[in-house]
């Protein structure tokens, strides 16, 4: 590996070939016993940790090494898978592939740089069970990631109008993306209902289903119910969204549901509004709604803060002019005004000194004339 590490540390684990992704699966997905230094599984379950990837349930359970480079293939590099694997003490499978990486890389190079192959390197062909619907044909042509889409469309046949109405309501007003199973899975699939499970599971966001009474007279579309319910209580997330066009009686399991109910006409509920909200809660529209928002309610802060400091230096001014006022209407200050108040205290003090001397005298008078009586 020494001469390949450059090599190994640009390209990503696309580019293994099938035997090598056999080897490695049969080599990984029996489960160890006793964990590595790091406490990890020494089987897939440890590679998942370290690769920060959780397999759903019901999507090839034979085979969870398999699942790992389908969906991490465009984001591992070789350099780093092989780090993990020693990381979990598997020194073993990382010499057991050594030789089988190098000649992947050599093949790589030689479709790349070949004249007989000046095209861009394809990785998944057409019988590639990854290629679901006609989206990944192009994808997959063009070295592109799968498409993702916004919710999976459920409804029976007899409900193709109202289906229809969703169709056009999302996808040409809304520019959301819905997947049909008529319309979007791709011709030749094998197995129907697991690929659909895989793409309600791994590449849809919501399941979006019209109830009415024949669609809950068909098994399949109950069997859709159930096995997504038990994904959304392992995932922790919501996934269905209940949309009722005609009278209907709800099955039990969609009970517990909020509907959307489209027969009924409320004045403060648009179920249109409040599908596109829970299937793209941050479209564009709504999102430069938020941002005029914001910008009206900074305009108004500004014009409050101006207005009020404006006010405030008119107070000021108006209190810095009252007490300029005041003080030219002050009497002025005169030496003389000064000096006649001093007397007049002194004055006022020399009097209350006098007067218990006056009265002495005449309480001696009084004396002197009783005594010559």
């Amino acid at each position: 590996m020494d001469k390949t590490e450059d090599d190994c540390s640009e390209l990503n684990i696309s580019i293994l070939q099938l035997p090598t992704r056999e080897r490695l699966s049969c080599m990984l997905n029996a489960k160890k016993v006793l964990p590595s230094p790091e406490n990890f599984p020494r089987d897939w379950r440890g590679l998942c940790t370290l690769l920060n990837y959780t397999i759903p349930s019901g999507c090839d359970p034979t085979d969870p090494v398999g699942k790992i480079f389908k969906f991490c293939e465009n984001k591992v590099t070789i350099a780093h898978f092989v780090n993990c694997l020693e990381r979990l003490d598997r020194y073993d499978v990382a010499d057991e592939i050594k030789d089988m990486i190098k000649n992947d890389i050599s093949e790589y190079k030689k479709k790349k740089f070949s004249l007989a192959n000046p095209g861009p390197v394809i990785k998944c062909q057409e019988n590639d069970a990854d290629i679901i619907t006609l989206d990944d044909l192009h994808t997959s042509n063009n070295n592109l990631p799968f498409t993702r889409y916004d919710a999976f469309l459920l409804f029976d046949d007899a409900d193709i109008e109202s289906a229809t109405k969703v169709v056009q309501q999302l996808e040409n007003n809304y520019n959301l993306r819905l997947c049909l199973k008529d319309r979007d899975l791709r011709p030749g699939v094998m197995f129907e209902y697991q690929s659909i499970i895989r793409l309600i599971s791994d590449r849809c966001n919501w399941l979006i289903t019209i109830v009415s009474n024949n669609f809950l007279n068909s098994p399949w579309n109950r069997f859709i119910i159930n096995y997504t319910q038990v994904l959304a209580i392992e995932q922790r997330v919501p996934k269905i969204i209940p949309c009722v066009f005609g009278d209907c009686m709800l099955p039990p399991e969609l009970k517990c549901y909020v509907h959307l109910f489209f027969n009924r006409h409320h004045q403060f509920c648009d179920p249109w509004k409040k599908l596109r909200i829970t299937v793209s809660p941050y479209s564009t529209d709504i999102l430069a709604k938020r941002t005029d928002v914001v910008e009206d309610c900074k305009q108004k802060l500004e014009t409050i803060i101006d207005s009020t400091c404006s006010n405030k230096i008119a107070i000021e001014q108006k209190d810095d002019d009252k007490i300029y006022k005041e003080e030219i209407q002050l009497p002025p200050k005169n030496n003389r005004n000064i000096l006649e108040r001093i007397m007049h205290s002194v004055g006022n003090f020399s009097n209350k000194i006098a007067h218990p001397k006056s009265n002495k005298k005449r309480k001696h008078k009084k004396m002197a004339e009783v005594s010559t009586l």
